[in-house]
């Protein structure tokens, strides 16, 4: 059996599945009735590419820009060109603002933002072109909105953010300006009688066809050339699939997904050979010093065991969490939520164009599920247990959460660090002398042990965190190796060690 998919289970009461995996203060969490271990049990694993960023110590988002809008979508029709019409969420000067308030709020973590619908149109325009920058994300002292989102990625670095793009390198439409030239090369998926084959969103590309024509590569060099991927070092590839998704259309209008392993019949490549064709444009992508991350973790090749995805934006497959640890493979949505998940940032700031609303709901949700999953990506993960109401999971050094009623509990060597709402959680990221305290609702006099990771003197300084920067905070003292603190409905503090000179960054 592949030793990637080596899942120790079994079935016992919940004091004995700690028993099970030699976890101290297994009484911090409990489950009710009888409940299922799952060992941790770390597969073969080996990098085929070289990477740039920590991922698991990374803050990594989208936002949405713009969207391409169509007259023939769905509904019984589908798209295969644009209306020459763009919706516009947010410009690179917009985006930049974003960028500096999600930094203040990170307390500069180091953060990676890839730009959705920066081309033609915005999103979903003129695939498999990647040339020319959407006109409605640009600053109004550029010509060329390339050069604004130039400008953004060299001023993000300011803010420990590097900024790159959303790409996809399977859809084509017919108004691309690469449709002729795609088809004339007999690069695009045909069925076995040679018509093309119309996707879920659009007609598409074979992979092992365009690299095989050279074209592949033609496409991330010029890319490389127009814009600084490689300062950046990732780019992130939507709907990176393995198989190709047909579109079914039902009665009621709705269309949704049929996958077939073969994309392209009429040039006979096997599914493999896709995929292998994916191995090399990855490999390709990190020639030039950049770091490939898919939409999901469907989207893999062989397996995550075979190191060419750091990342994914949905990181759906349980086996992965079970067998990798966060260094080899982590991401957003996780499927396993006891091991921690992380601020969708894109739906975030598209749904709420008021930065200062979308602050606030980013600060919350920072504070309750990436804050949180950065200080768990540190420790060794040792077991998933699983009940009927909920999920408890065991790592090393005594660390231990609970995923139950939509909430994350943390606790270390015994005390309670997060309840789901109230938490005082180490920002290691700043050293062993920083810790933030958020309350959803607000507290007076919590009283907090400190975690032994975490070196606190009662010279400790405190300012609140906002999108705008910070502010002295003094509701709080230290005794020994306790916090009491008191906070406001949905106000962060960061409290840091003064004593050798220790200031917010």
């Amino acid at each position: 059996m592949n030793p990637f998919f080596v899942v120790c289970t079994c079935v016992v009461t919940c004091a004995s599945a700690f028993a099970a995996v030699g976890a101290a203060n297994a009484d911090v969490f409990t489950l009710e009735g009888p409940v299922k271990t799952n060992a941790f049990k770390q597969a073969d694993f080996k990098w085929a590419v070289h990477l740039r960023h920590d991922y698991s110590k990374t803050y990594v988002t989208k936002l949405f820009l713009a969207m391409a809008e169509y007259d023939r979508e769905y509904r019984g029709k589908l798209k295969n060109r644009d209306n020459g019409k763009q919706k516009v969420y947010m410009n690179c000067e917009k985006a930049f603002e974003v960028v500096k308030g999600m930094d203040a709020l990170t307390l500069g973590m180091p953060k990676i933002v890839y730009l959705v619908g920066w081309q033609y149109n915005g999103h979903d325009s003129k695939y498999p072109a990647l040339f020319e920058g959407c006109s409605g994300i640009a600053r109004k002292c550029d010509t060329d909105p390339l050069d604004s989102i130039r400008w953004l990625m060299r001023e993000a670095k300011k803010y420990h953010t590097d900024v790159s793009l959303h790409i996809n390198l399977q859809d084509a439409y017919t108004d691309s300006p690469l449709f002729d030239e795609y088809l004339k090369r007999d690069v695009l998926a045909k069925d076995k009688d040679g018509n093309l084959i119309h996707g879920m969103w659009a007609y598409a590309v074979s992979y092992a066809a365009e690299w095989k024509a050279g074209l592949t590569q033609k496409r991330i060099d010029k890319l490389c050339d127009l814009l600084p991927i490689r300062d950046a070092g990732t780019i992130h590839i939507d709907a990176f699939h393995n198989v190709m998704p047909l579109p079914v259309f039902h009665p009621d209008g709705k269309v949704t997904p049929k996958f077939v392993t073969t994309i392209s019949p009429w040039h006979g490549y096997t599914q493999e050979d896709e995929m292998e064709a994916k191995r090399e444009i990855v490999k390709y992508f990190d020639s030039k010093g950049i770091d490939v991350t898919p939409e999901n973790s469907y989207n893999d090749v062989g397996g995550g065991h075979e190191g060419y995805f750091p990342l994914y934006w949905h990181y759906k497959k349980r086996n992965y969490a079970l067998t990798l640890s966060a260094q080899q493979a982590c991401g957003g949505n996780c499927a396993i939520k006891a091991f921690g998940d992380n601020v969708n940032g894109e739906a975030l700031f598209r749904n709420n164009p008021d930065l200062a609303k979308a602050f606030d709901i980013f600060k919350r949700e920072f504070c309750e599920t990436t804050l949180i999953c950065q200080y768990l990506n540190t420790f060794g993960r040792q077991a998933l247990i699983e009940g009927k109401d909920g999920s408890i999971g065991v790592f090393e050094k005594g660390v231990r959460t609970m995923w139950k009623g939509g909430r994350l509990s943390v606790a270390k060597d015994g005390e309670i660090l997060s309840d789901g709402s109230d938490m005082l959680i180490p920002a290691l990221w700043l050293g062993d002398g920083a810790l933030v305290a958020y309350s959803e609702k607000g507290c007076r006099d919590r009283k907090w042990k400190v975690p032994s990771d975490v070196k606190l003197s009662d010279k400790a300084k405190g300012w609140t965190v906002t999108s705008k920067g910070r502010e002295a905070f003094n509701k709080f003292k230290i005794e020994g190796n306790s916090v009491t603190i008191t906070l406001a409905p949905n106000e962060m503090v960061l409290i840091q060690r003064a004593d050798k000179g220790a200031e917010p960054r």
